[in-house]
């Protein structure tokens, strides 16, 4: 019985390996009611600092099927609201962007003074299958009370296998 409990405390940590990546993006969504927005262009377009997208390499270990795209933003001076007062909406404009990178709604991450970092996390494709990407994206504040600021736009490349 003794060998038996010990077979199955050793078979735990591989069962725990096999499981799912536990990497997960740093952006959470804004809490504010977004059915219908309003377009204020009072409200300046963030400042897109960088932006950077990886590949997924499909090896053996857990995280290596994901893709990963990184946003660091730079909120403007002289906005009637600070960068955690807004929330930030992706949409697409340019490109096929890859099932389940962009979010589906507005998303704050954490803030730092006037900058913040939006990671994004997605299934990647096998590398043999995977093609050149070419995305623009449009980049917007909005904030809690449904007001949506000027677009940001950011094009971002990775090649294919």
């Amino acid at each position: 019985m003794k060998l038996w409990y010990l077979m199955l405390l050793c078979a735990m940590p591989a069962q725990a390996a096999a499981a799912a990546c536990m990497f997960t993006s740093n952006v959470k969504p804004f809490q504010a009611d977004t059915s219908t927005l309003v377009d204020n262009v009072q409200i300046p377009a963030p400042e897109i600092e960088a932006s950077s997208l990886t590949r997924g390499i499909g090896g053996g270990a857990t995280c290596d099927a994901l893709g990963f795209m990184s946003i660091q933003l730079k909120w403007p001076r002289g906005s009637d609201y600070d960068l955690d007062e807004v929330g930030f909406e992706y949409r697409l404009v340019g490109g096929d962007a890859p099932a389940g990178l962009l979010p589906p709604g507005v998303v704050t991450s954490p803030v730092n003074g006037r900058k913040a970092e939006h990671q994004f996390t997605w299934q990647d494709l096998p590398t043999d299958q995977q093609r050149p990407l070419r995305l623009e994206l449009e980049v917007r504040a909005v904030t809690r009370d449904r007001q949506r600021g000027a677009p940001a736009r950011v094009r971002i490349e990775a090649p294919g296998s």
